[in-house]
Order: structure tokens, then C-alpha cells, then sequence
């Protein structure tokens, strides 16, 4: 081999390992994209379930307090702050095990399956907490009968009415917080399966 075919294979040599750098480099910073983007949607997640926490919370001594001075029952009372109590529950089973430090950890079958967890928690989540919505609104429209038994019928309507009209946006808000966490979820799920792939 003469010297000119050495030093095109050389250059051919040094050519190769900057092109095999530049594609390392690449990988990493898109791996580390995806990561960031991977983290933010489970910090996401996990931000909506520490507000949804913190309104529980709070409504389960205000819910008890309110109605309680409103002139119902000390068991619907209770029942009240139980439900809100049921939620806050579920919420921090469903999510307490969801950390952003495994996605960094690389440890991407631990997210997984936590995901998928809380995903198939949410998708549950209708199938109690409707019928007891159904339970606890009849109760609320029967205490509110009682209440209002020797007042005008129109004044019975209209709290009636209040009742369902909160109910409805309240049921809106709620399925819609539903809804963005299963979509992000499967967002999750689907980047932590595509990046095991090219693994």
C-alpha cells in the first residue's frame, strides 16, 4: 500500500470516528430530550394529583362544617367528608409510587408499570365513585326536602336546581381533569415503549 492510499485511509479512519462522535452526541442529547419531556408530563401528572389532594383536603372539613350549618344531618355530614376523604385516597394510592427520579435513573419499567397502574386505577374510578355520587345527591336533595318541607315549593326548586347545576359543572371539571390524565398517561406509556424499542 503507497503512502497516498495510507493517508486517504487514515483520513477515511478519522472521518468515521468523528461522524461515530457526532452520532453519540446526538443520541445523548435526544435521550435526554425525551427524558425532560418524559419528566414533565409525569410532573403533570403528579401536579394534578396534589391539587385534586389539596381541594380534598380542604373540602373534607368545610363539606362537614357547611352542611352541618345549612341544617342537615350529622350522618349526611359525615358521609360528605367520608366521600371527600374516598377521593383523597384513591388519589394519593393511584400516584404515590410515580417519581421523576426513576425516568432519570433510567429505570423506565419501574415508570411503566406505576403508569400503567395508575391508569388502570383512573379507568376504574367511574365504575364507585358515579353510583356514589347517585347516593349522595338523592341524600342532598332528600335532606334539602326535609329542610325546606314548610317552606314555598319555589324555594325547594330553585335549591334543587342550584344543586344539579353545580353538580353538572362540577361532573364537566372533573371528567375533563379525567380525561387529561388518562391522555397523559398514554402519552407516557407510548414514549416509555418507543424508547425501550430503540433500546
Amino acid at each position: 500500500m503507497n503512502s497516498i492510499e495510507m493517508n486517504e485511509l487514515n483520513e477515511m479512519r478519522e472521518q468515521l470516528a468523528t461522524l461515530k462522535k457526532q452520532l453519540n452526541t446526538q443520541e445523548i442529547i435526544n435521550d435526554r430530550l425525551i427524558k425532560e419531556a418524559m419528566s414533565r408530563k409525569l410532573s403533570a401528572l403528579n401536579n394534578s394529583a396534589i391539587w385534586i389532594s389539596v381541594v380534598c383536603l380542604v373540602m373534607i372539613p368545610l363539606g362537614y362544617f357547611n352542611f352541618q350549618r345549612m341544617g342537615h344531618s350529622t350522618a349526611f355530614c359525615i358521609a360528605t367528608s367520608a366521600l371527600f376523604l374516598i377521593c383523597l385516597i384513591a388519589i394519593v394510592v393511584s400516584h404515590y409510587r410515580i417519581h421523576k427520579r426513576d425516568i432519570y435513573s433510567g429505570n423506565l419499567v419501574t415508570v411503566y408499570k406505576e403508569v400503567a397502574r395508575m391508569k388502570k386505577i383512573y379507568k376504574s374510578w367511574h365504575y364507585w365513585s358515579i353510583p356514589m355520587l347517585i347516593v349522595w345527591f338523592g341524600w342532598l336533595e332528600y335532606e334539602i326536602y326535609l329542610n325546606q318541607a314548610n317552606e314555598d315549593i319555589t324555594a325547594l326548586l330553585m335549591i334543587s336546581a342550584s344543586g344539579i347545576f353545580g353538580g353538572i359543572i362540577g361532573g364537566i371539571v372533573g371528567l375533563r381533569i379525567h380525561k387529561r390524565t388518562l391522555r397523559t398517561a398514554d402519552d407516557l406509556l407510548r414514549q416509555i415503549e418507543e424508547l425501550q424499542r430503540q433500546e
